[in-house]
């Protein structure tokens, strides 16, 4: 091991900084049943549309409601160690975005009033968070700077404030949670509260 790799340290920083939620994003199903796959699908094409028209009422434009997935899959039923077909189910799953947060809980009633079946996600965030990471960063990297401080006094040796390496983490993500339809019996009420935005690094000094 050289003398330089001997006299280096590598803390890691953390900085939060919060802020308040300005749009959302909704996940919403349409799953239908049919013994006839053509059936399934054209009851699931009309469900969907009628989701899609209802929420466009609501203010909603074309790239607000995407289509995140669309999958139809064979369900069978095991009798006496038989595997028997019983129908074709289609899953329809919607990504809808709505940059009226008041008003989701409206939506997310609409869309059920409208043939969704499932709401599987809601997903606060901020439509331009970058300023704020940038704020988070930097407290990340004092973060780590004090860390390193407590280190080299504890070792009794001189740090060098200038980092040799820092090394950005992985930004984190506000965290989704579901909805539970079977318990709706009127529009939710969604209180989106405020998201912490986190920056962490890794700093790596050297000391004498």
């Amino acid at each position: 091991m050289s003398e330089q790799q001997r006299q280096t340290m590598s803390v890691t920083g953390t900085g939060n900084v919060t802020g308040k939620p300005d749009l959302v994003t909704i996940q919403i199903g349409i799953t239908t049943h049919s013994e006839q796959l053509a059936d399934a699908q054209a009851e699931n094409t009309k469900r969907s549309q009628s989701v899609i028209d209802r929420l466009s009422t609501l203010g909603l434009q074309d790239n607000d409601i995407q289509t995140s997935s669309y999958t139809v899959s064979p369900q069978y039923d095991y009798i006496d160690g038989q595997q028997r077909f019983r129908n074709y189910e289609v899953q329809h799953q919607l990504r809808v975005t709505v940059k009226n947060i008041s008003t989701v809980g409206e939506v997310i009633d609409a869309a059920v009033q409208s043939g969704a079946t499932d709401v599987s996600s809601i997903q606060f965030g901020i439509e331009n968070s970058s300023d704020l990471y940038e704020q988070a960063l930097s407290k990340a990297v004092e973060n780590a700077q004090t860390h390193a401080q407590a280190i080299a006094q504890a070792a009794d040796v001189v740090l060098n404030h200038v980092p040799v390496t820092i090394q950005e983490g992985v930004q984190s993500e506000a965290r989704p949670f579901a909805v539970q339809m079977a318990k709706m019996s009127a529009a939710p009420r969604i209180e989106p509260g405020t998201l912490e935005i986190q920056a962490s690094v890794s700093v790596t000094y050297s000391f004498r």
